[in-house]
C-alpha cells in the first residue's frame, strides 16, 4: 500500500526557476525509502511539499490515497501524521528543557496531562535520552539534540517520519546507533521512514528502496541492488557507489574477477567473495 504519492509535482521559486519538475513518486507503507541527490537536487523542497509546508506550483501530493488539503485543520492533521525531522536539530528545539520540548506536540493535541506525560516519557525512552529529560536543550550534544528532535516527532505517533540528512554531523557510532533506531521504529511499529542522505554507505544497509533525484527531476527508482548496478549513472549525477560496492567494481573491472558489484553491504559482498573462493577451491 502506498502511503504518500506525488503526481506531476512541480515547485517553482519566486525567481521563476524550478526546484521540482513533474515529480512522480510513491512511498510504500512500512518501509524505509532513501532519496539520493547532490546538493540542489530538490530533496528538501520535496519533503516540505509532502508535509504541506510548501504548496505545489503544479501537480498533487496524496496521503493515504487522498489529495492533501491546505486549510488549517487539514494541515494540522497531516503534520500530526507526517512528521519532519530537520537536518539541524536547533531548528526544531526551542523549549527550556528536553521534557518540555518533546512534550510540546502532545500538548498541542490537547491530550490529558497523564497521556502527555506517558507519551513523552515513552518517546524519550525510545530514543535513549530519558536520563536527560530535565536537562536544558542547549546543553545537549549534537547527537542528543537529534534524538530529542526525533522524540518530539514520535510523541505525535505519526505514520510517516521524514528525516532530512539524519546522519549529518554524527560520528560513526552515532550514525549506526541512529540508523538502527530508525530501522527498529520502522520494523516494530510499522512506521514509514523517508530519509535524504549524502552518507551513501548507510543506504544499502538500511534502505528497502531508493529514489535518485537531480535538478528537481526523478532519474530512477529501485532497490539498492538495482540502483548500485549502474555506477556510471550515479557518477554522472555527482553520486557514488558505497565503498564495499566500489571495491567489488575495482576487482571486477581492473582485475578481471567476476564479481557482482551491485552487492553493496558487507554481508552481501562476503557471500559474493566466498562463492568465488569456494569455486576456485573446487577447481
Amino acid at each position: 500500500m502506498n502511503i504518500i504519492e506525488t503526481e506531476k509535482l512541480s515547485y517553482k521559486y519566486d525567481d521563476g526557476s524550478y526546484a521540482l519538475r513533474d515529480v512522480d513518486l510513491t512511498f510504500e507503507k512500512g518501509r524505509i525509502t532513501s532519496v539520493l541527490g547532490a546538493n540542489g537536487a530538490g530533496k528538501s523542497t520535496l519533503f516540505l511539499n509532502m508535509n504541506g509546508v510548501l504548496h505545489p506550483t503544479n501537480g498533487k501530493v496524496r496521503f493515504c490515497g487522498e489529495d492533501i488539503k491546505y486549510d488549517k485543520k487539514s494541515l494540522n492533521e497531516l503534520r500530526r501524521r507526517v512528521g519532519i525531522v530537520f537536518q539541524d536539530p536547533d531548528d526544531q528545539l526551542f523549549s527550556a528543557s528536553v521534557f518540555q520540548d518533546v512534550s510540546f506536540g502532545a500538548m498541542n493535541l490537547k491530550l490529558d496531562r497523564s497521556e502527555v506525560i506517558s507519551r513523552t516519557e515513552s518517546a524519550l525512552k525510545r530514543v535513549g535520552i530519558e536520563h536527560l529529560k530535565d536537562n536544558p536543550t542547549h546543553a545537549l550534544s549534537f547527537g542528543q539534540k537529534k534524538r530529542a528532535a526525533i522524540a518530539g516527532i514520535l510523541v505525535m505517533r505519526p505514520e510517516v517520519i521524514i528525516l532530512d540528512e539524519p546522519t549529518a554531523g554524527l560520528d560513526p557510532m552515532g550514525v549506526s546507533s541512529l540508523m538502527g533506531l530508525l530501522k527498529d521504529i520502522c520494523r516494530s511499529e510499522g512506521a514509514t521512514i523517508i530519509i535524504s542522505t549524502h552518507d551513501i554507505d548507510v543506504v544499502p544497509v538500511y534502505s528497502d528502496y531508493i529514489y535518485v533525484l537531480d535538478k528537481g527531476e526523478v532519474l530512477k527508482g529501485g532497490t539498492p541492488e538495482e540502483i548500485f548496478r549502474d555506477p556510471d549513472a550515479l557518477r554522472a549525477h555527482n553520486l557514488r557507489l558505497p565503498r564495499i560496492a566500489h571495491l567489488l567494481e575495482v576487482l571486477n573491472k581492473a582485475d578481471g574477477i567476476d564479481l557482482d558489484f551491485s552487492k553493496s553491504t558487507i554481508s552481501a559482498a562476503r557471500r559474493e567473495l566466498l562463492k568465488l573462493i569456494r569455486t576456485d577451491t573446487i577447481l
